[in-house]
């Protein structure tokens, strides 16, 4: 009996513990589908700040002539899984539309996706249902004064690959 009971409890563990592990992909995981369609890996910004003094803003255009789903996912500077769900925070950009997508509201702009995150400091990655068609600038802003009394532009990354690699 103790022997099934054992084994029992250690096949729980490690059920969940896989759940967990599928439950919470890393930046360099398979992306998650966006409103039930799938989605592709498009860009990365490393230094993504989510602070009350501090935001990271992601204005994404669509060049194209049809509407694109475009999510933004969070990830904490220690690593492991999303700090947002980007699926949820997701939105059509229509032909030639632009979204701004941010990590706070701000008292300056309106964003049209609050991407949440509560991350402190870490990185980012676009998602999109197309692969081509999205281009995207991120840029860290002071949410709370207007104007911001700061801004600076993050480099936005070609899926994993930084110019040089």
């Amino acid at each position: 009996m103790k022997r099934i009971v054992s084994l029992a409890l250690g096949a729980q563990v490690i059920a969940v513990w896989l759940f967990i592990g599928a439950a919470h992909a890393q930046i360099n995981s398979p992306p998650p589908p966006l409103q039930g369609q799938p989605s592709y890996h498009l860009y990365s910004v490393p230094g993504v700040v989510d602070l009350p003094q501090l935001g990271t803003f992601f204005a994404c255009t669509n060049t194209t002539d049809a509407t694109i789903r475009v999510g933004v996912e969070i990830f904490g500077a220690a690593g492991g899984g999303a700090g947002n769900d980007p699926s949820g925070s997701s939105l059509d950009i229509p032909a030639g539309g632009m979204r701004l997508f941010g990590t706070d509201e701000t008292v300056w702009v309106s964003i049209h996706s609050d991407v949440g995150g509560a991350i402190g400091k870490g990185s980012a990655r676009i998602l999109a249902t197309a692969k081509s068609g999205i281009i995207c600038t991120a840029f860290l802003a002071d949410p709370g004064n207007d104007p911001p009394t700061s801004m600076a532009d993050l480099k936005v990354v070609k899926k994993m690959r930084q110019k040089g690699d």
